[in-house]
């Protein structure tokens, strides 16, 4: 051998470094973040309480009337479930993702060796499994306090509607949380979900909203969730549930476009 041939030291296979499997790193990274969502008084107490304080001074009052064909109080929840869980999409994406670039929270992940798809994954199942919790407790204080009647059928249905077609949201939460700078995220969320609520009927009917906010609401992507709400108690409110998903997709694919050139954005302003 010459003495100029480097010797190249044999690494064992057990000592070589592994990366997690994939699905016990997602369950643990999920578990962080449910944790960091609960962790927030701010806004655990928020998206928990707002809701059903909402349904007290607006749904409560209108147990026994009817509109749309269905009792007033059971619409006006399934209003509130739509609000509350975009509530939660915008602002554990949008705020908190913000707050996480404020405090370098970013820059710290991307030394470990958690995969972005299971940084970003993990966030998703954590904002539906707390939205769920939300629904839950909800549907509860209807059920408990206003005697509303939901079936076992109409409750996993509402559930299941308000969990898929918040996706939408959570893209839209996401490009929030990249673009916005920390201290004005909360803000920027605010000014963009009250005015589309209210909007959209979430507080007020439809029918009793100004005429020009009527022929504004149907094209607003709050309208088109509550729809697939207001759909699963009967509501007859005019617009088709088939029609509302094709909006919602339409809206979805602008959001994740949105979504990706704002983190795409960010990752070459950080760390570029």
């Amino acid at each position: 051998m010459s003495a100029t041939t480097p010797i190249v030291p044999t690494v064992p296979v057990a000592s070589r470094e592994r990366v997690a499997p994939l699905l016990p790193m997602l369950l643990m990274q999920t578990r962080a973040e449910l944790l960091r969502l609960v962790r927030n008084p701010a806004f655990a107490v928020i998206s928990l309480a707002f809701p059903i304080v909402f349904f007290v001074f607006f749904g409560l009052p209108n147990v026994g009337k009817h509109i749309y064909g269905v009792d007033a109080g059971v619409f006006q929840l399934a209003s509130f479930a739509a609000y509350g869980a975009i509530n939660v999409a915008l602002f554990s994406f949008g705020v908190g993702i913000a707050a996480e670039r404020g405090q370098r929270t970013n820059v710290l992940m991307r030394a470990t060796p958690l995969r972005p798809t299971v940084y970003l994954a993990a966030k998703v199942v954590a904002a539906l499994a707390f939205s769920a919790v939300m629904l839950a407790a909800l549907f509860a204080f209807g059920m408990i306090v206003g005697k509303i009647p939901l079936s076992a059928s109409t409750f996993v249905n509402l559930i299941f509607r308000m969990e898929l077609g918040l996706l939408p949201f959570v893209a839209l939460g996401f490009a929030i949380g990249n673009l916005a700078p920390p201290s004005a995220a909360a803000p920027i969320v605010n000014i963009i979900y009250l005015p589309l609520s209210f909007a959209s009927g979430l507080f007020t009917p439809r029918e009793f909203l100004p005429p020009v906010v009527q022929t504004i609401a149907p094209y607003t992507p709050t309208y088109r969730f509550a729809q697939l709400a207001w759909s699963a108690i009967g509501a007859n409110t005019g617009s088709s549930v088939g029609a509302s998903v094709l909006w919602l997709v339409g809206y979805g694919a602008v959001f994740v476009a949105l979504a990706i050139w704002a983190y795409s954005r960010e990752q070459s302003r950080t760390f570029a």
